[in-house]
């Protein structure tokens, strides 16, 4: 419990400190247009560095491999855009969108090689078989998968230009916690959970939501109180956690 109560006042303080940033630079960026010491439309030109400086958080203040691929993609997306802006470069995005298909594949290239994920997060292939632990993946297409089990260990599941929903609303954690990861690229997860069960949502999304709907009980409210922690990654997608 001690854990749940570390993490949420963190995320609270960057979900109210993001906002203040943002409403700073905008006033700035207006009042400095209106004492005309900067024009509009030049400082218009640079508003794909807010896309660079987004990447470049999510790559220096994270140890999740999710989030540093997320932060890439923000940064490269930025990079490109900035330098289209400034002239250096012209494409338009009906030439520049086979780089997403390119980057996808050496996402899950990567991955399969177990390059991206230290070696506590692979899952070899007696882990995947386990009854208790969740290892799914949609690949153009889609799937939904329904489980019973007393001692669910969490697991992983990938939709990647298709959709999966997933059942856990009679399942139990034998401990306190367990960890699911959840990513979705051109498609969409749908988790539904006991409600007994408080999320930690540690997802992020790029061009995408990555949302948690579920109501979060307090320990008191329910004898048998359980804590599942979501990460992964939404890019062009969705993943969405209810009750």
């Amino acid at each position: 419990m001690k854990a749940q109560n570390s993490y949420e006042p963190q995320r609270d303080t960057q979900q109210r400190l993001v906002p203040a940033i943002v409403l700073i630079a905008v006033g700035a960026i207006f009042f400095l247009n209106n004492l005309h010491i900067l024009a509009w439309h030049e400082i218009w030109a640079y508003w794909p560095v807010a896309l660079i400086a987004a990447g470049l958080y999510k790559v220096v203040d994270t140890d999740e491999a999710s989030h540093r691929i997320v932060g890439g993609v923000l940064m490269a997306v930025g990079g490109l855009l900035l330098a289209d802006n400034l002239g250096y470069i012209e494409f338009s995005w009906n030439q520049m969108w086979p780089l997403l298909l390119i980057g996808l594949g050496l996402m899950l290239l990567f991955e399969r090689a177990g390059w991206l994920w230290t070696g506590h997060r692979s899952w070899n292939a007696t882990t995947a078989s386990s009854a208790n632990v969740l290892f799914e993946s949609a690949v153009f297409g889609g799937g939904k998968r329904r489980i019973v089990v007393s001692d669910f260990r969490g697991g992983k599941v990938d939709a990647v230009f298709g959709g999966f929903e997933i059942d856990l609303r009679n399942c139990d954690i034998a401990g306190d916690s367990a960890v699911l990861e959840l990513n979705a690229v051109f498609g969409g997860v749908e988790l539904r959970i006991p409600e007994n069960w408080s999320v930690v949502c540690k997802g992020a999304g790029v061009f995408g939501g990555y949302s948690d709907e579920t109501h979060h009980p307090t320990p008191g409210q329910f004898p048998n109180f359980k804590q599942l922690i979501c990460k992964g990654g939404a890019v062009f997608g969705g993943v969405v956690i209810k009750n």
